[in-house]
């Protein structure tokens, strides 16, 4: 991959995103997930959740790259930049067919999380074990392929947050 395409690929996510610090941005959402309790103890869940299941992979934050930019010279780029792990997640489910790779959020931003007494993720991106999926933004996932992605979430991710809580979630789109 040369130095354009990547800071190409990084200047497209990242005028994308600046639509996204309200609610579910340009992206949209394809499921969410609303629990009665603050995304501080959401968010503790949820990692405990990616921590402890091992058919879920957390993708990792801000990967850098370094990038030959001819001449002899060399860049530092970071891929994958929006994955703060704070705002947005991404992971992987593993299924008997392969990988299943999932990017979600949590709704609203920091004053939000600090006054809320509920708080909630929804699913951004979602891709099957074939490459089949997108956000609802992008002219959304077909209903077959959808409910496929959101079964194995809920199964595999969801569910085990709700047992972590000790809560059940409100499902929301």
């Amino acid at each position: 991959m040369t130095i354009k395409t990547i800071l190409l690929a990084s200047l497209v996510i990242a005028t994308c995103l600046t639509s996204c610090f309200i609610g579910a941005g340009t992206h949209g959402a394809l499921k969410g997930y609303l629990y009665q309790t603050t995304k501080a103890k959401l968010d503790s869940a949820v990692m405990f959740v990616i921590k402890n299941n091992q058919n879920i992979n957390r993708d990792t934050i801000g990967n850098k790259i370094l990038a030959n930019v001819g001449n002899g010279k060399q860049e530092t780029i970071i891929d994958n930049s929006w994955n703060d792990g704070h705002e947005y997640v991404s992971i992987k489910i593993k299924t008997d067919k392969g990988n299943c790779e999932y990017t979600f959020r949590y709704y609203g931003g920091q004053e939000d999380w600090d006054t809320s007494k509920t708080s909630e993720i929804f699913i951004c991106w979602a891709y099957d074990e074939f490459g089949k999926g997108g956000s609802e933004g992008n002219g959304g996932v077909d209903r077959k392929t959808l409910k496929h992605l959101t079964d194995i979430f809920e199964q595999e991710f969801v569910y085990n947050i709700d047992k972590k809580l000790n809560l059940t979630h409100i499902e929301t789109k």
